[in-house]
């Protein structure tokens, strides 16, 4: 579903903020990952990869809601997949104009998601650094910011003995799609100041002439699986 529909493409003004309720069974699991960190509780060691999302689909947080989160009439009518993951977090927009890098880790002992966070977001700031990307710094929890503008977004899941953290980095982002299908979000961090989304997002394409393709190629070069412990 990379090619969007006209209809989307068309799509001028974002629709109202009044999401339909979402049937039960609506959204399907988000499962990219899984494999990765299937394979770190097997194992014990980290793991790092990156890839571009394969199409556009919508993706909510473990426990976000909908009818809140989303403009559910405009995805139903687009055909838009709408998923679920498993770490929490706001909805997003992924496409491949999006950077994922996911990390898996073993991590004993009780739940230190602020420390954790922290560590992984350094992680990823210095394999930016690494490929000649300067000046992006954490916001909030888990926003990845350049200047004043938001340039990834992640989130955390913990099962038993094991952390995932997976960001996006939003290199060359359909922000077109975030109004269509994103209402505002029910918490922001201070720093948005109550910006919508075309005001708010930047693009890491803006920061030397990346690509998603070319960024994602160099960070899988730059970055190696994060250090323990964690």
């Amino acid at each position: 579903m990379t090619d969007l529909l006209p209809a989307v493409r068309a799509a001028s003004t974002p629709l109202p903020a009044a999401p339909n309720r979402a049937a039960a069974d609506e959204f399907h699991p988000y499962t990219p990952d899984d494999e990765q960190l299937a394979a770190t509780a097997v194992d014990g060691r980290p793991r790092v990869r990156v890839y571009r999302p394969g199409e556009v689909q919508v993706v909510l947080g473990r426990g976000g809601r909908a009818e809140v989160e989303l403009y559910l009439d405009a995805c139903r009518t687009d055909g838009m997949p709408v998923a679920r993951r498993p770490g929490g977090g706001g909805a997003v927009v992924l496409d491949p104009g999006n950077v994922v890098v996911a990390a898996t880790a073993p991590q004993a002992g009780l739940p230190r998601i602020p420390e954790l966070f922290a560590r992984f977001s350094a992680w990823v700031i210095e394999g930016l650094e690494r490929v000649g990307i300067h000046g992006v710094r954490r916001e909030d929890a888990s926003d990845l910011v350049l200047g004043d503008l938001k340039v990834g977004g992640a989130c955390l899941y913990r099962p038993r003995g094991l952390a995932l953290y997976v960001t996006t980095l939003l290199v060359e982002p359909r922000v077109e799609l975030m109004e269509r299908y994103l209402a505002h979000p029910p918490r922001e961090p201070v720093y948005r100041r109550g910006r919508r989304h075309g005001e708010f997002v930047g693009r890491l394409a803006d920061a030397g002439g990346w690509t998603a393709e070319r960024l994602a190629a160099a960070l899988s070069d730059a970055l190696r699986p994060p250090e323990l412990p964690l």
